[in-house]
């Protein structure tokens, strides 16, 4: 088997990081026209790296202490192979948690006061660009819902990949 769906993980973090380190990036001319927004930035792009790894690195404790197979066991939950049912379980959590903060915590307009990831807010038009942050939320999540759905149905054979 290939060591690349042995260590697919890896490929995940590190896509997680490069987009943290681009948003990082971006970050700088907005501070530079508001120094005020730092601190903003810090955590938000702090946030993203520590609750947007949780998932690869359960799929990487999966995979290194060998309760799994490959990344190919993350798309047959059906099988209730304990880390496959972690990891599951952290995503539900992080859109649980994430929902709370951009529709209940003010998560939605600090996205919009703090451009350069998610949202390139024009001035004057905060309103609706929050409203644009709150359904592009909401659709990825259902989006992710339709997703687990199909994996919990499908009878994926992990093993016609393993060859």
């Amino acid at each position: 088997m290939p060591a690349l769906f042995k260590h697919f993980w890896i490929m995940f973090i590190v896509v997680t990081i490069a987009n943290g380190l681009i948003w990082k990036s971006r970050s700088k001319k907005y501070i530079a026209e508001k120094p005020d927004l730092k601190d903003g930035y810090d955590s938000l792009i702090k946030g993203w790296f520590i609750y947007g790894n949780i998932p690869w690195i359960i799929m990487g404790i999966g995979m290194v202490t060998g309760l799994t197979n490959d990344m190919f066991d993350f798309f047959n939950p059906r099988q209730l192979n304990p880390m496959v049912i972690i990891f599951f379980l952290s995503i539900i959590m992080l859109w649980i948690m994430g929902s709370y903060w951009i529709y209940f915590d003010g998560g939605a307009e600090k996205l919009v006061n703090h451009p350069g990831m998610f949202t390139q807010t024009e001035k004057g038009n905060e309103k609706f660009e929050i409203m644009k942050v709150k359904l592009m939320w909401g659709l990825g999540i259902l989006g992710g819902i339709f997703g687990f759905i199909m994996m919990w149905n499908m009878n994926f054979p992990p093993e016609a990949f393993r060859h």
